[in-house]
């Protein structure tokens, strides 16, 4: 039996096979590039072009932080010029209010001096009825006037009675029946004006539609005098 012996080199059939390699990857990557060639491809100008779109890409970035920026500057523009409206707003309806207020007082006082029933001297200048904060509670208030010509004392009763429906039916309240301590009318004492005031509250389920207001001069009952006023479903 012969024997042949050969020398194991193992690292010379790692070095042929990664030689090999070496060569297929350089072959390939030629090919490609070859073909990239062929079809019109040009690194060079794909790498300006590259560097071309960074800058257009930073440049817009740099727009867009610019514009973030002045989107800030017109928003806080827009707050300042929406807190001044709204400043310039309740500015103007202080004023308004002021020259409603002026308006009223002026009327009061022409109410004094040349009212429209100055037969007897005493006139129902006006009269308010307001919602008092809560649903069924209202502050009334009655302003009496009498002539300046007529400078003396004068004294008397106001009787307030409020018409409606309760659960459906008409129904006629007194004074005493909406007050708190049972009032059943109010006294007045004046020279030249008066304001009558107070709160009222009315059952639940009852609608008002009317207040009749009845002045009755002490002594005088013959001079009563009487309004009606009608209770708009806006008033409500």
């Amino acid at each position: 039996m012969n024997l042949v012996v050969k020398t194991h080199r193992p690292w010379k059939s790692k070095f042929i096979w990664g030689l090999v390699t070496l060569v297929l990857l350089i072959s390939g990557w030629t090919l490609f590039d070859y073909g990239r060639y062929l079809a019109g491809y040009d690194s060079r100008e794909a790498s300006n072009e590259i560097e071309g779109l960074l800058q257009v890409q930073a440049h817009l970035e740099k727009r867009i932080e610019a514009l973030r920026e002045d989107k800030a500057v017109l928003e806080r523009a827009a707050q300042i010029e929406r807190k001044a409206y709204n400043e310039l707003d309740t500015t103007l309806k202080i004023l308004q209010a002021e020259i409603l207020e002026h308006k009223e007082e002026l009327a009061f006082y022409r109410g004094i001096v040349s009212p429209k029933d100055s037969s007897s001297g005493l006139y129902l200048q006006n009269f308010f009825l307001n919602q008092n904060g809560e649903t069924r509670s209202y502050r009334y208030k009655v302003v009496l006037t009498q002539v300046l010509k007529n400078s003396r004392l004068v004294n008397g009763k106001v009787k307030l009675q409020f018409d409606g429906l309760l659960n459906g039916e008409s129904k006629t309240l007194e004074l005493k029946d909406v007050t708190a301590k049972k009032v059943r009318d109010l006294n007045y004492r004046f020279k030249y004006f008066q304001n009558v005031e107070g709160v009222v509250e009315f059952p639940e389920e009852f609608s008002l539609l009317r207040v009749i207001v009845q002045i009755l001069p002490r002594g005088s009952e013959s001079d009563m005098i009487e309004k009606t006023i009608e209770w708009s479903i806006e008033e409500k």
